[in-house]
């Protein structure tokens, strides 16, 4: 099937069908530009409230307002075995053979499927129906408190789908409004507080809107949405592959929104080649050596780690903002042993700052142990919150440098490197 997706240097609307059934959406005449809203946008509709933002909250940036986007979607030099698109088969190749559609008329069509997206498929109405459902089913508990519930059971005594009740019940589950009563997190009973507490309808729809959200908060949200003021330039594939991506960025900034960029850190000669650059760059460290790297970027190229470390040799001439990311898998890249070898690394790039993020088992991730031809369990290689954490604190007090931001969401954590820890990391707008 693979083959088929390119023909004649020409990407395939078969490869375009192998996406619709997902929330990407192929932008283009020639087809290698996508964007895809992520689970925080759509959580941050849910509230409109900061607190179900993604960890990019710490720079400024709003889910609800962020353009999740790619100018490069098949084209990757590396098949990542944490990767969670479909590498497999989504991957045409390790250098950009179409010809590059112009920037200006691909953030066009973007923006226009952006607000389809949010307008017809994250409508509002949804978010204004979970309001009253979370409400529904809290006073539904409040007064049958003896009994434990699930998805099923409350979807036919509040009579709405379980759908609906699976999207309240995970953000009540989340604001602990309610709590799991056994460990496979599928009955629920009402939070104890609450129901000695609370003693009627109207102090619950209170209760929400102090604690997690009001309806005009959503249809603030959703409104805001339609408009975006930033562009995640991280979707799928790599950026700096894309010929245009200079212009491309140019675009971005002319339409008064700021840029995040991910790469790989692989392409040093596109990386100084950069006439305009992003809000902030980031550049992954997948590993602390060159095995390390082999084992799990599988590079199509030759020299990658050389290659890796030339970009990173490059931060301290770039005008920009500079984070170095490492995504962390447990026991694989990761580990007490091997914190030295980071802090050595970091230092030598002296970027403004480094974040370790823990790698997420979820979509063509949860392949992983196939990549490796590994026999360890899947959930092996993820590392929980917990493990993170303790490595995170042994590398603040080890490299000296400061643990400014931590995200139990997103396993996420950013210490300040090149940068002074008492200031605002926020990006300042355009």
């Amino acid at each position: 099937m693979k083959n088929s997706f390119i023909v004649d240097n020409k990407i395939t609307n078969e490869f375009v069908e192998t996406y619709t059934k997902t929330t990407y959406r192929i932008v283009g005449e020639n087809k290698h530009s996508s964007i895809k809203p992520c689970y925080w946008l759509e959580q941050r509709l849910m509230t409109g409230r900061d607190n179900r933002n993604c960890y990019k909250g710490v720079f400024g940036i709003q889910s609800h307002r962020c353009l999740q986007n790619t100018p490069s979607l098949p084209f990757c030099n590396h098949q990542c075995v944490f990767c969670w698109r479909d590498i497999e088969t989504g991957s045409l190749g390790n250098e950009f053979i179409v010809e590059p559609d112009n920037p200006k008329l691909l953030i066009d069509e973007m923006l226009r499927h952006h607000r389809d997206i949010i307008e017809n498929h994250l409508p509002m109405r949804r978010y204004l129906d979970n309001y009253e459902i979370m409400i529904d089913i809290l006073y539904y508990m409040l007064l049958n408190s003896h009994q434990d519930y699930n998805i099923g059971s409350l979807a036919n005594k509040i009579h709405v789908s379980k759908n609906k009740i699976e999207r309240a019940i995970n953000l009540l589950k989340n604001q602990e409004f309610i709590q799991p009563t056994n460990h496979t997190l599928e009955n629920f009973k009402l939070d104890d507080d609450i129901k000695f507490c609370i003693g009627s309808r109207t102090e619950l729809e209170v209760l929400i809107n102090r604690s997690l959200t009001t309806p005009n908060e959503i249809m603030q949200a959703h409104s805001e949405a339609m408009i975006p003021n930033h562009a995640a330039v991280s979707l799928d594939g790599e950026p700096l592959l894309y010929p245009k991506i200079s212009e491309y960025v140019k675009e971005f900034r002319n339409r008064n929104m700021t840029t995040f960029i991910v790469t790989n850190g692989t392409l040093p000669e596109n990386i100084e080649k950069l006439e305009s650059l992003p809000s902030q760059l980031y550049i992954t460290l997948p590993a602390p050596n060159e095995q390390i790297y082999k084992k799990i970027c599988r590079p199509m190229i030759k020299n990658g780690w050389n290659k890796i470390m030339g970009s990173l040799d490059l931060v301290n001439s770039l005008y920009c903002r500079s984070v170095i990311r490492l995504t962390a898998i447990k026991d694989l890249n990761f580990n007490e042993n091997l914190i030295n070898d980071y802090i050595r690394i970091v230092e030598r790039a002296n970027p403004n700052f480094f974040e370790i993020k823990g790698f997420t088992l979820q979509a063509k991730a949860l392949l992983i142990k196939d990549r490796l031809k590994s026999e360890k369990p899947v959930q092996d290689f993820f590392p929980e919150y917990n493990y993170l954490k303790n490595l995170a604190l042994k590398f603040e007090k080890i490299s000296g440098f400061p643990l400014i931001y931590k995200n139990k969401a997103s396993r996420d954590f950013l210490f300040a490197i090149n940068w002074d820890k008492d200031k605002d990391p926020k990006i300042d707008k355009l």
